[in-house]
């Protein structure tokens, strides 16, 4: 019970700190529609800590329970979903481009709030792209992160990361699927989030 309280402040806590930083987005998930007990939030794009990301449009995010719980197998585990407004390109530089200035914002705004000064020059990504699935449309990336956890304790973390970009013409949009977690890709967590990305993926092509 008391590992429990622990937990639940901790998340107030940490909304708390991530309110100011972002404008409100959408209320329910357009592609992101499940797991249903992991907490959803929605955002605009670019947020108030990154406001240099170049695209346009908003953000769903799933977080796994246990996401803030350094002891949990879920540690700093979710799904994030970026619904772009028009057709940029989204390419491994620019993926590269996105990740770094949004982590290194996320962690130094969150850590300016809690007396933390995470090193934004060691948070540096590196993608690569894979080979495409059956729809030769869509486009697939692996990529490794550097971050600094500033909800926590500000301990330096390597995010593994899965992407995929889904054209959207009809609804003038480019979706882009992200998997986030710094367990291992064998771990279990990740089955689950690979059957949530194929999920958000069947709802972005509109094949839900």
């Amino acid at each position: 019970m008391t590992t429990m309280k622990h937990i639940l402040t901790l998340t107030f806590l940490l909304l708390a700190l991530m309110a100011p930083l972002h404008a409100a987005g959408p209320e329910q998930p357009a592609i992101l529609k499940e797991p249903a007990d992991w907490r959803f939030e929605g955002m605009t794009i670019p947020p108030g800590f990154a406001p240099d990301i170049g695209l346009r449009g908003s953000e769903e995010i799933r977080f796994a329970p246990g996401m803030f719980d350094t002891h949990s197998s879920n540690y700093f585990t979710y799904a994030m979903v970026i619904l772009a407004d028009g057709t940029p390109e989204l390419g491994a530089a620019e993926l590269k481009e996105f990740l770094e200035k949004y982590y290194r914002g996320l962690s130094t705004a969150v850590g300016r709030g809690k007396g933390l000064s995470p090193d934004v020059g060691q948070m540096r990504a590196v993608v690569n792209p894979t080979p495409p699935g059956p729809d030769a449309k869509q486009k697939r990336f692996v990529a490794e992160v550097v971050f600094f956890d500033s909800f926590t304790d500000g301990r330096k973390i390597n995010l593994h990361v899965d992407a995929l970009v889904i054209p959207r013409p009809a609804s003038k949009q480019t979706c882009l699927i992200m998997l986030v977690s710094p367990s291992s890709k064998d771990a279990a967590v990740w089955q689950t989030l690979r059957e949530i990305g194929s999920k958000a993926a069947r709802n972005a092509a509109g094949k839900s």
